[in-house]
């Protein structure tokens, strides 16, 4: 009798452990997009503008996904010289399909104080499609890749 319900006791404790392990597994690594705003950190990034020239930028972009918002600040630099760069792209249209991100530009909030002429657009133009694809390196950081070609590691704030 008392046996019995050891071993009862045993697997209902083994079984409960178990099941406990995949949900807090499940809610841990699980999640596939950022809750909170996640910050990307670009340092010396060497890039090709919308007009074919070379750029440098060193700077911070924020996805705030919860807002459907991207923010961008840094200093751009060319040739020509070193210009800062401070603007948000608002999005519309945004729909999360697992791990990816679609939306489209609503508008582009350029600041007083952004100092790269209107034709460099940052990642899509208005009205354009942005495309964000998210992989889960750990907990609270991504691989990030937007519109196929930017790859960024992404740390949630």
């Amino acid at each position: 009798m008392y046996l019995r319900t050891f071993f009862s006791l045993l697997i209902t404790t083994i079984v409960l452990t178990i099941t406990g392990y995949f949900l807090v597994v499940k809610v841990i690594f699980g999640q596939k997009i950022p809750l909170t705003p996640c910050t990307m950190v670009v340092s010396d990034g060497k890039f090709i503008n919308d007009n074919y020239k070379r750029y440098q930028f060193n700077g911070v972009v924020t996805l705030w996904l919860k807002n459907n918002m991207i923010t961008v600040f840094g200093v751009y630099e060319t040739n020509e010289g070193k210009k800062k760069l401070t603007r948000n792209l608002l999005l519309d249209h945004v729909k999360t399909e697992g791990n990816i991100v679609t939306g489209t530009v609503k508008s582009i909030n350029i600041s007083p104080s952004d100092q790269v002429d209107d034709n460099g657009n940052f990642f899509s133009a208005k009205d354009e499609r942005l495309n964000i694809h998210f992989k889960k390196i750990k907990k609270g950081e991504y691989l990030v890749m937007i519109n196929n070609n930017w790859i960024s590691s992404c740390k949630e704030n």
